[in-house]
C-alpha cells in the first residue's frame, strides 16, 4: 500500500529493520517470495497481489470486531438460552419472556422444553445459561436458586360436585387418580408421600408423562389429578374444579445455572420478572 518498506515502518509507527524482519518471517513461513526488489525499490510479485485480494477481506472482518468488542463493552448485548420442563412453558415463562423482550429488544431469546435431568445436562455442557424446574437435585458444578414456590392442586371434572375446596389425601385413595410418571420430580413426590401412608387409589390405570397431559385428560372426564399450581392455573379451567391438598407439602421452584458462570446483568432482569409472574400461582 505504502509501495516502500520506509513507507511501511513509518505507518505502522515501527522501525525499518523490524518490517524487513517480519516480511522475511512471513516469505519463510509461506515458502514463497512476497516482493522482487529492482533499483532500491521492492514490487509484489503476482502470488503477493494474490494473496492480497483475500487479505482484504479478513482485515474488514477484523475492523469490525474490534468496534463489535467496542460495543459490548458498553451494552448489555448477550443472549439467553433458557430451559424449562413443560409446566413452565404453557403461560409462566412465556409471559416474562414477553415482558423481558420488551425491555431488552437487542438481546437475542433461545427456549427449549425438557425433563429436568436433561437440563441439568444441557446446563454442564453450557448447550443453555438457565434451566427453571420444580425441585432441582444438587449436582456438582450447579447452582441452585430458589425462585419461589407453589403447591399441588387435586384437579376434579367440574361435574364432580360432591367435594369441598379442601380434599384429603385418603380421598385420593377413593378415586381414579391419573398418576404421575415417577420420573418427573413430583410424581416421584407425590407417589412416594401416598406409598408411605400406604394409599393406593383405586383404578389407577392411567400414567401421565407430563402434568398438562394430566389436566387434559381430566378435562375429558377420565379421572382426577394431582398437579402443580402453575400448570393447574394455565390455560384453559372452565371444566375443571381445583381443591387444595393441606397434607402435601410446598413444591419449590428452582433456577439451575453453572457455578462458574454467575447469573449477572439481564439474566438477573429476567429472573425478576419470572419471580413477579409465578407470584400468580404461588403457594
Amino acid at each position: 500500500m505504502t509501495g516502500s518498506v520506509s513507507g511501511a515502518a513509518k505507518s505502522l509507527n515501527v522501525s525499518q529493520p523490524t518490517v524487513s524482519k517480519i516480511l522475511r518471517h512471513a516469505e519463510d513461513q509461506l515458502g514463497f517470495e512476497l516482493f522482487y526488489r529492482e533499483k532500491g525499490r521492492i514490487f509484489p510479485t503476482e502470488k503477493a497481489n494474490l494473496l492480497f485480494t483475500q487479505i482484504i477481506p479478513v482485515y474488514e472482518q477484523l475492523n469490525e470486531l474490534k468496534k463489535y468488542t467496542v460495543m459490548l463493552k458498553s451494552t448489555n448485548v448477550g443472549r439467553l438460552r433458557i430451559a424449562m420442563t413443560p409446566a413452565f412453558s404453557l403461560q409462566a415463562v412465556p409471559r416474562a419472556l414477553a415482558a423481558f423482550n420488551k425491555k431488552h429488544p437487542d438481546i437475542p431469546i433461545e427456549i427449549e422444553t425438557q425433563h429436568a435431568s436433561e437440563i441439568s445436562r444441557l446446563i454442564q455442557n453450557s448447550t443453555i445459561d438457565l434451566g427453571i424446574v420444580f425441585e432441582a437435585v444438587s449436582q456438582p458444578g450447579l447452582e441452585i436458586q430458589h425462585l419461589g414456590q407453589t403447591e399441588f392442586v387435586c384437579v376434579t371434572p367440574k361435574s364432580h360436585k360432591n367435594f369441598n375446596r379442601k380434599i384429603s389425601l385418603e380421598d385420593l385413595a377413593t378415586l381414579p387418580l391419573i398418576r404421575l410418571n415417577a420420573k418427573s420430580p413430583l410424581g416421584h413426590m407425590l407417589n412416594k408421600k401416598l406409598e408411605g401412608l400406604g394409599l393406593y387409589p383405586d383404578g389407577s390405570n392411567i400414567v401421565a408423562e407430563t402434568y398438562h397431559l394430566a389436566k387434559r385428560l381430566v378435562e375429558q372426564g377420565t379421572g382426577v389429578a394431582v398437579i402443580d399450581k402453575i400448570t393447574a392455573y394455565s390455560g384453559t379451567k372452565t371444566q375443571l374444579r381445583f381443591h387444595e391438598l393441606p397434607d402435601l407439602e410446598p413444591i419449590k421452584i428452582d433456577v439451575i445455572s453453572r457455578s462458574n458462570d454467575p447469573i449477572i446483568s439481564f439474566k438477573q432482569d429476567f429472573l425478576a420478572i419470572l419471580k413477579a409472574e409465578l407470584i400468580t400461582y404461588a403457594g
